[in-house]
């Protein structure tokens, strides 16, 4: 499964901070879907007059394995 993580700098008043989505109660069966949602999150996202900049990307999260990591 694919996580999406997106990253964004909020302009926060006289501050700016960087706020974290890892979403992983929202995962995609494909690398390709997951990306798809990303760019059309990211699309969305820079149209904010708060957005300073930021990154995205997903995660291919495995199957567990039962070992300690």
């Amino acid at each position: 499964m694919y996580i999406p993580i997106i990253t964004i700098l909020w302009a926060l008043g006289d501050t700016s901070a960087w706020i974290n989505f890892p979403m992983v109660n929202f995962p995609f069966s494909s690398q390709e879907k997951c990306y798809e949602y990303v760019a059309h999150a990211r699309a969305s996202i820079t149209k904010d007059p708060m957005y300073l900049n930021g990154y995205s990307t997903c995660v291919y999260i495995g199957s567990p394995t039962g070992e300690n990591t």
